[in-house]
């Protein structure tokens, strides 16, 4: 039979004649160059810049030595040469999948939706054949692309990914959009709530689907769960950028709240507010970069993308995270210019990153703030001890260019599950913390 299928929405699974062969695929990049040969478009790839971009700042030889080993790890996950032969092509100086033997699941989620906008119906509400498409479509997309496939040392795999993911993830939040517009159209209250929740916990940042739901629960007679969604909507908006819900979101609130009827449905956009809901390559910082260009380690976007994705983790593996924040404090010093000053933040980077263990998260999250992210964290009593290392190990004077600069650091922390089971609330507990710290050392 010989047949390929591979899954990239959610986490990666790779099946060969319908047995799932994803453990024998032996390291992360193994997996990670499995799925970028079947993402990319059907070409031939050059083996130096596929080594050149899995294994950055390392000698040529020893890139090519390791992509060497990685593909001889994919074909022995095959079952040998005879059999990965259908699915890769390998020589000297290329390499190229081979689309036509495998199932993919973002080429078939990518090709239902494509099927409805091609098709020629009158209207779509009325079309079963692409109510069926986008309802499949839903089904293929188990969740975000890659969602545990990390490899934080390769900043051009690591862009790469976050771009694929927000692509997906806004096609998926589309078809969400067609579906309820359809069932709204068609009376199908139930239905659209359905898809209309699913959007929600997707995109809880975008006011139009807390609307669209408030609606459909108050035209269904469900009056008391239309306020109390207003007032979840209203929660989440005041956390996150400490203002109010829109005017159009409180209109509507009160519309309900006093009984009068909803007019319309609005079936158009549900965006209300420009806000990307996932890290986008052209919107990740105001100079629309994922790394800090100084120092090379992540910037907040991918900081909280990172720990939306290591929250997943720990839940699987019933362990927990600690979620910290580093703050440095410099004395003034008029004689150190702007270049010296972000020589001595890239020392003291250095020494952060060697204060945690290999593959866990050091980002900027701030100018002279720092977060951190420790995974399978087995006994809550660790967390004081690790705090105390990396201030011992951080806050020793450095000794810079003739000059001894003494650096205050402060930290605070936070653990999963016991202080949050979300990204912000893990992160606010953290910042509180530091702050804190923060306030006791200098009273």
């Amino acid at each position: 039979m010989n047949r390929l299928g591979i899954s990239l929405l959610g986490s990666i699974k790779v099946q060969f004649d319908g047995a799932d062969i994803t453990e024998t695929l032996r390291t992360k990049k193994e997996r990670a160059i499995l799925a970028y040969l079947a993402e990319e478009p059907p070409r031939s790839h050059a083996r130096q810049i596929i080594a050149e971009f899995l294994w950055p700042d390392r000698p040529e030889n020893y890139a090519r030595m390791n992509l060497r080993q990685a593909l001889l790890g994919i074909r022995k996950a095959f079952g040998g040469d005879a059999n990965a032969n259908h699915f890769i092509r390998i020589n000297e100086e290329t390499v190229q999948f081979l689309h036509k033997n495998v199932d993919l699941d973002t080429q078939e989620f990518n090709k239902l939706l494509h099927s409805v906008k091609i098709h020629p119906h009158p209207h779509l509400n009325r079309c079963e054949e692409c109510v069926h498409h986008l309802e499949q479509a839903i089904e293929v997309y188990r969740g975000e692309f890659l969602e545990d496939l990390i490899l934080g040392d390769v900043t051009g795999f690591q862009e790469w990914i976050v771009f694929h993911r927000e692509r997906h993830f806004r096609s998926m939040l589309d078809a969400l959009q067609s579906l309820i517009k359809i069932y709204y159209k068609q009376g199908n209250y139930d239905k659209a709530y359905f898809y209309a929740w699913r959007y929600v916990d997707l995109a809880p940042l975008e006011e139009g689907g807390h609307r669209l739901l408030m609606r459909l629960l108050a035209l269904s007679g469900r009056r008391n769960a239309a306020l109390q969604q207003y007032q979840f909507c209203r929660t989440i908006i005041e956390r996150e950028f400490g203002i109010e819900p829109s005017a159009e979101t409180k209109q509507l609130y009160a519309q309900i709240k006093s009984g009068l009827p909803i007019e319309k449905i609005d079936t158009g956009s549900l965006a209300a507010i420009d806000i990307p809901t996932q890290p986008t390559i052209q919107r990740v910082s105001s100079t629309g970069q994922l790394y800090d260009p100084s120092t090379r380690i992540p910037l907040r976007p991918l900081f909280m993308d990172r720990l939306k994705h290591a929250i997943i983790r720990m839940e699987r593996g019933q362990v927990m995270a600690i979620v910290g924040i580093v703050s440095f404090v410099f004395p003034y010093n008029p004689e150190m210019s702007a270049e010296q000053q972000q020589q001595a933040e890239q020392h003291l980077v250095r020494r952060l990153v060697g204060a945690v263990r290999e593959g866990d998260t050091v980002a900027k999250l701030q100018e002279n703030e720092f977060g951190l992210i420790l995974e399978g964290i087995k006994d809550a009593a660790v967390v004081e001890l690790i705090a105390q290392k990396i201030v011992r190990v951080v806050g020793t004077p450095i000794l810079f260019q003739g000059q001894r600069i003494e650096v205050k650091p402060f930290i605070g922390t936070s653990l999963y599950p016991a202080d949050g089971i979300d990204p912000n609330s893990l992160l606010n507990q953290a910042d509180i913390a530091m702050r804190t710290a923060r306030l006791n050392k200098f009273d």
